[in-house]
């Protein structure tokens, strides 16, 4: 099944209709209007905001997993991706300093810097010797629900991509 790029074509009905099921817990901003069109003039119009839906949405599963301070934080995104990071290098068993985060991520050190002692702060991340890594905070309730839903997000979209007209 070839699904409409950037065309004047409609959006599939169904694939609206399933959308419900995997982003029913988002808002109607993260389902596909069935009669959508995207605008011409944007290549990959379709493919780019399947990807960028995605990617909002996981970023507010985690906020809503680890509480409002994410949202709150002057730089809630870089607080996130930081978080992330490290969360990753722990579970790799090696722990990350924090030259190696701002090197990986392009960030400066000293931002990486505000944001450990942030992360550290709040609970999330602790300090072993000059490196970082995740607490036990990380474990929060109904976590295999919350990850079942991530899972159908990236399926979901991974999906629709590959229905796309990009396959050559």
């Amino acid at each position: 099944m070839s699904v409409p790029s950037d065309n004047h074509e409609s959006w599939p009905q169904a694939e609206a209709h399933n959308d419900a099921d995997v982003w029913a817990h988002h808002d109607p901003d993260f389902v596909l209007i069935a009669e959508g069109r995207p605008p011409s003039r944007i290549e990959l119009a379709r493919e780019r905001m399947l990807i960028c839906r995605l990617y909002l949405g996981l970023l507010r599963t985690i906020t809503d997993d680890y509480g409002a301070e994410f949202a709150a934080q002057s730089d809630s995104l870089t607080l996130r991706t930081i978080g992330i990071y490290v969360f990753l290098r722990t579970v790799m068993c090696s722990p990350a300093r924090a030259s190696q985060i701002a090197q990986a991520l392009k960030l400066p050190r000293g931002a990486v810097l505000r944001r450990l002692q942030e992360l550290v702060k709040g609970g999330y991340l602790e300090r072993v010797g000059n490196a970082y890594r995740v607490t036990d905070k990380v474990n929060i309730s109904d976590l295999q629900t919350k990850l079942q839903r991530r899972i159908a997000m990236i399926a979901d979209t991974a999906k629709k991509l590959s229905e796309s007209t990009l396959r050559n």
